[in-house]
């Protein structure tokens, strides 16, 4: 595997964890994780694009090994944080990578960094309401009534909900790597972690109402932009990938047989995509 560097970036007092490969000199790409996952997700990515890009891919706050946030978290919080560490960086002109939670996190930092982002690439980062699939109902309906729903998110938290999150549209779950929701769920075990994450799962209805503005974002800026999904992803299904279209008309968008986390089994397809895609013009 190509070296990955790992550092901690202060925030406003929070450490927040960051993996770091290839060379600075060269075009960055930012990687922005999911849900309930971390940088650790990125792992084989990173080394698959090393080679051509400087990658980064921080850990949100609360999330994997960064400190979580003192209060309630949000995504418009998430964001600033996640902000200010490209900032910290150095990062001044990036490609944006966004999986699941990465897209309500990645498009508030595009609404405030603009210019700056030069690409996007979503893959399974949803940013319609053509793209909310059927495993999402439980959390509509709790939205509706946090009581009698809370059940579902609890189950959602547990070590069974973390593992079918992952195995989620799976060709074969033989393929998906049991470390990847241990470690996850090992953080979802720490004090009080199971709360803070439904409370951002709960903030989470907060962000549709600003879908609206990450479209107006995307048709004013009109960023080259690949849509890269499993197609089977029973949470953001593919036409929330085929909808991107309808603000960036030259959009590209390719769907696998995979499912919600398409590296576990398609992370050579993708970073062949992702790299044939930044290689057409490389964000400057």
């Amino acid at each position: 595997m190509s070296a990955i560097r790992h550092r901690t970036v202060d925030v406003d007092g929070l450490a927040v964890f960051v993996r770091e490969a290839g060379d600075p000199a060269r075009p960055t790409v930012v990687l922005l994780h999911g849900f309930p996952s971390s940088s650790r997700h990125y792992l084989r990515l990173l080394d698959r694009l090393a080679d051509r890009w400087h990658v980064v891919a921080p850990d949100y706050p609360g999330f994997g090994r960064s400190d979580p946030l003192p209060s309630s978290p949000t995504f418009d919080r998430l964001a600033e944080v996640t902000a200010a560490v490209i900032d910290r960086l150095g990062i001044d002109r990036y490609a944006v990578y966004l999986f699941d939670f990465g897209a309500p996190v990645g498009f508030r930092v595009a609404l405030a960094h603009d210019e700056r982002v030069r690409a996007v690439i979503t893959q399974n980062a949803n940013a319609y309401t053509e793209g909310f699939g059927p495993g999402l109902e439980p959390i509509a309906q709790w939205w509706t009534d946090r009581g009698a729903g809370q059940a579902a998110i609890d189950g959602l938290l547990s070590a069974t909900g973390t593992r079918a999150q992952w195995l989620a549209g799976a060709r074969d779950p033989a393929h998906v790597d049991p470390d990847q929701y241990a470690a996850d769920q090992a953080v979802l075990d720490r004090p009080g972690r199971a709360r803070y994450m439904a409370d951002l799962l709960w903030d989470y209805q907060n962000t549709v109402p600003r879908y609206g503005e990450f479209q107006d974002w995307l048709r004013r800026r009109n960023p080259r932009l690949l849509a890269i999904w499993g197609r089977h992803d029973p949470y953001f299904g593919p036409a929330g990938a085929h909808t991107y279209r309808r603000d960036v008309p030259a959009a590209e968008v390719v769907l696998l047989d995979t499912g919600h986390f398409a590296l576990e089994e398609e992370v050579d397809t993708v970073a062949a995509a992702v790299d044939a895609f930044l290689a057409k013009g490389e964000p400057k």
